[in-house]
């Protein structure tokens, strides 16, 4: 059957502004003011903001920020540009301050339906930023909504068969969440231990597979212990592996993300879970500098991670100036001392370029 198709993408563009009154008046961490509902591109929206920081924080010293999609317009996913920053409260001003943006795609049944930041401006840079007037704060978030529509012709959408979305990721999730029907305990060092689902651990990891299937499993034990691997990072592992994503932190390049992202790649590595790795080799690759192209090296040599070195190559093969800064660095001459032969490959990706 012959048919034909058109596509057409469309912006919706909007502004909100939520102003808090008596800001100073809000205590306890944790503590939430939501806007009201706002429409931009036939969904409804909601800010959610936190004075002293969402729970997520270790301190109260950072102000948190979310948006969240509340309607859905019958879509299984939304793609937005949205941004927040403080707003200048003076009525004939226009300044804005520490505003930060991503485009993002919120998906019905992930986690994916709020975004934002957790340390969004300081207390201090609160303070120290003027925008703060009469204990009054204003945010203005911005959001553009992209639509795109396929258009087939009548007798084609007729026999379409509709498919909901997937909510696997999200029913997995909740799972691990409220350890709904655990049937192991995994226990980090001593003080540490997560309440899992040993058929998920083995689904997703052929040495789990192996671990569970072993005289564990067959002595009828309900718990393992793992002294190779750093609790938090075992955190973040068992979060991929219930949601098939990574934690909204680490979709930003924090020090603290890069940081999660090398040592979620040698667990990755320990645990034979290829597609994680390549995730992490991908997000090393984005956060690339000078500073850190050594280490990086030094971590896709030991881990084989053949793609990450490839891109580490290319980069420092770019340009004189990059290869003299980069040599300078301490990591690159434990590089030297560690993996002789790298020095080798980026001569030969060096000549290659001339």
């Amino acid at each position: 059957m012959a048919t034909k198709t058109a596509s057409t993408v469309v912006l919706h563009a909007g502004e909100h502004l939520f102003k808090v009154v008596n800001h100073s008046l809000v205590k306890g961490s944790n503590t939430c003011l939501t806007s009201a509902a706002f429409r931009v591109g036939g969904h409804d929206w909601a800010i959610c903001y936190y004075p002293n920081g969402s729970s997520r924080i270790v301190d109260d010293q950072f102000t948190s920020i979310f948006l969240e999609l509340i309607n859905t317009a019958g879509d299984s996913e939304v793609t937005a540009y949205c941004s927040f920053c403080l707003q200048d409260p003076a009525p004939s001003a226009t300044g804005e301050k520490h505003k930060f943006g991503y485009t993002r795609k919120f998906e019905v049944g992930k986690h994916g339906v709020s975004w934002g930041r957790r340390k969004f401006v300081s207390k201090a840079d609160l303070v120290a930023s003027g925008y703060l007037q009469d204990d009054c704060l204003l945010i203005k978030c911005a959001i553009t909504v992209i639509a795109s529509k396929l258009v087939q012709d009548a007798e084609d959408n007729e026999n379409r068969i509709i498919i909901p979305p997937s909510v696997l990721s999200k029913d997995l999730g909740n799972l691990l969440e409220h350890g709904l029907e655990a049937d192991l305990t995994v226990r980090i060092g001593w003080f540490k231990s997560f309440k899992v689902h040993g058929c998920v651990l083995a689904a997703r990891s052929p040495v789990f597979r192996a671990l569970l299937c072993g005289p564990m499993m067959e002595s009828r034990q309900n718990s393992i212990r793992l002294n190779d691997v750093d609790a938090r990072v075992f955190e973040v592992l068992l979060y991929y592996m219930y949601n098939d994503c990574l934690p909204e932190f680490m979709e930003e390049t924090t020090e603290d993300a890069i940081d999660m992202t090398q040592h979620l790649l040698v667990a990755a590595d320990r645990y034979a879970m290829e597609r994680l790795k390549l995730m992490c080799q991908n997000k090393l690759s984005k956060a690339l500098e000078a500073g850190s192209l050594g280490f990086t090296l030094n971590l896709a040599e030991e881990f084989h991670c053949q793609q990450l070195k490839n891109y580490c190559l290319n980069y420092i093969a770019r340009g004189t100036k990059r290869i003299r800064s980069t040599i300078k660095t301490n990591k690159f001459k434990r590089l030297k001392q560690d993996h002789q032969g790298v020095a080798y490959d980026i001569l030969d990706k060096v000549i290659d370029k001339l």
